[in-house]
């Protein structure tokens, strides 16, 4: 296989032959074989080239032309994951093929991604979330994992901020805080500044649709007991888990009226 813009770095021919799966070159005039690295690879001519036009038409929403340029770029380098992920898109979202999203992150996720991938990804899931919600918690993993450098936490924590919150507001009940994402979302507010995240979560106290306010239903006692121990509750642990900070003060404030309020409202409604 022949891809333009890659060259033999001994006698600089370019005359070489390329095997995707390996990403090797074999160089038909020296006889040389090297090997590329993802990053080497994804700066290609032709690779670049297609990603970019791939990215740009998954935006504009004109999604045969992306997985037609998703397709030429993951032709050269197999593992792409803006690639992947505009493929897999596709096929869920547009072919219907339920599942493809779920196997593109079981692909992705043990990978170490470039730093070019990441912002692919990261531009891409934001210009997605309202088909990806339900896989809040990959997407953020996904960031997370393979931006990892001080010099990344502001990218980071504005990728968080978009996405946490965007997802909070618009899960259908309380249920979508199990105890692995309330352990990721302790994580994040350990690690990082996300003050609109917690904010989100502290709103839902009140907002959720499973929420007595919403549904009127504080005299169901088994309801109001439930929406305590897996939405309250676990909210104020997330808050406690915030980085020392005068914000993290005011938000342990607000949590602590808000569950205050709500036992009240509940006991009030039984008694």
């Amino acid at each position: 296989m022949e891809v333009q813009g890659l060259s033999c770095h001994g006698c600089g021919s370019t005359d070489v032959g390329f095997d995707p799966k390996t990403r090797k070159i074999h160089c038909r005039q020296c006889g040389r074989e090297e090997y590329y690295s993802r990053a080497q690879l994804g700066a290609t001519g032709k690779v670049a080239f297609a990603k970019d036009n791939a990215i740009q038409f998954f935006k504009d929403g004109n999604w045969s032309s992306a997985r037609t340029f998703a397709n030429d770029v993951l032709n050269t380098m197999q593992d792409n994951a803006a690639a992947l992920f505009i493929v897999a898109y596709c096929d869920e979202f547009e072919d219907g093929r339920s599942g493809a999203v779920e196997e593109f992150f079981g692909r992705v996720g043990p990978m170490a991604l470039e730093y070019g991938e990441v912002r692919d990804l990261i531009e891409l899931f934001e210009g997605a979330l309202y088909n990806m919600r339900d896989y809040e918690a990959q997407m953020v993993t996904v960031v997370i994992e393979n931006m990892q450098g001080a010099e990344d936490r502001q990218t980071l924590e504005g990728f968080i901020e978009t996405v946490c919150p965007y997802c909070i507001s618009r899960y259908a009940s309380e249920d979508f805080l199990s105890d692995e994402r309330a352990a990721l979302y302790r994580d994040i507010a350990s690690h990082c500044d996300v003050p609109k995240t917690c904010f989100a979560l502290l709103k839902g106290i009140r907002e959720n649709p499973g929420s007595p306010y919403r549904t009127g239903s504080f005299r169901m006692r088994a309801h109001t007991g439930y929406f305590l121990e897996h939405y309250v509750e676990p909210v104020g642990r997330i808050i406690q888990e915030m980085r020392p900070s005068s914000v993290k003060a005011k938000f342990v404030q607000a949590y602590q009226q808000l569950s205050d309020q709500y036992r009240s409202d509940a006991s009030a409604a039984s008694g």
